[in-house]
């Protein structure tokens, strides 16, 4: 047990080991649970929308926002063959693409994780994440001026979206996108513009900011801490992922359950195709069962970033950090 400022990391160590060990139980079948989760927190979005376009207050958009990004949180599992396929869609009914996520998110980021091939660390020059990206004063900020660029997340994942569905998918698809996409451009953009004019992008930027505080956090802080490795010389990818990614709070059923998991983040990489109501169960079985580092940080989120904040200073100021550790040794 290695302890820093509220953070833990415990150590399993059971023989030699290239691939995950085998789960003792298969993936279990959650896909009522996806579907009703779906069907309330799109329903509860709505009515905060009209909420807040009817009343004129951009708080219930807040709350709009958190619901949204659980849609994607599921569409994310969905995407992993965790939840029933269809409900990769709701990326497209978000004004998103689940191609588009697919092709970075599942072929890029859970392969090429912490590596400067990571579509999650080319952020350069605006942030220095990895050891080996170049250094510019202005880092020494980017602990902070992160939480403002997570806000954009949404804005740069539709414009991303839009230009790999038109340039890499099908007709029969972009149609389907912008079908499904509708609803939510006239309910989101469309009506609040016709209600109150320009000032009515308000609803619509305050939503969007939401979920991109969410995203930004939930995705980074595993990823991003004084505790995982960058471009790691691991022996496989197996080790590889436990090398770069920790996890947080796995004793919260709350975490797991707002998070989609996210907070299990080692579980989630090692075994994407199972669902997140597995993962606490996965988590206690695989810290006896794997072989190299099983990190955990301590204290749930906050903690999670503080140890996000610290890493980032580090890089700030121009620190190498550990770039290349293996078997928990490092630099």
């Amino acid at each position: 047990l290695k302890s820093a400022k509220g953070i833990s990391m415990k150590r399993s160590t059971k023989g030699e080991a290239t691939y995950p060990p085998r789960p003792p139980v298969s993936p279990a079948d959650y896909s009522i649970y996806f579907v009703v989760d779906a069907i309330v927190c799109a329903m509860v979005a709505t009515v905060a929308i009209i909420i807040a376009v009817n009343r004129d207050s951009v708080l219930p958009c807040v709350l709009a926002g958190m619901m949204e990004s659980k849609l994607g949180l599921i569409a994310h599992e969905a995407a992993h063959g965790a939840a029933p396929r269809w409900l990769m869609w709701l990326y497209d009914a978000a004004m998103g693409s689940k191609s588009q996520w697919i092709a970075k998110h599942n072929k890029q980021h859970h392969i090429k994780t912490n590596t400067l091939h990571d579509p999650d660390i080319q952020l350069s020059p605006v942030m220095r994440i990895h050891p080996d990206q170049p250094h510019y004063w202005f880092h020494k900020y980017q602990h902070i001026y992160q939480f403002p660029l997570f806000c954009l997340i949404p804005f740069g994942l539709r414009l991303q979206g839009v230009i790999y569905l038109h340039r890499e998918c099908p007709w029969e698809e972009i149609l389907k996108h912008w079908i499904l996409a509708t609803p939510a451009t006239l309910l989101y953009f469309v009506w609040p513009i016709m209600t109150f004019g320009i000032p009515g992008l308000k609803f619509f930027l305050v939503e969007n900011f939401t979920v991109g505080l969410i995203y930004g956090c939930l995705f980074s802080v595993s990823h991003v801490n004084n505790l995982v490795t960058f471009s790691p010389e691991a022996k496989s990818a197996y080790e590889h992922q436990l090398l770069t990614t920790a996890d947080w709070a796995p004793g919260s059923t709350l975490a797991n359950y707002f998070t989609g998991g996210l907070n299990h983040q080692v579980v989630h990489h090692l075994y994407p195709h199972y669902p997140s109501y597995a993962y606490p169960g996965l988590s206690k079985w695989l810290l006896e069962e794997v072989k190299g580092d099983y990190m955990i940080m301590g204290g749930g989120l906050s903690a999670a970033l503080r140890s996000n904040s610290k890493w980032l200073r580090k890089m700030g100021k121009g620190g190498e950090g550990m770039k290349t550790r293996r078997g928990g040794e490092g630099r």
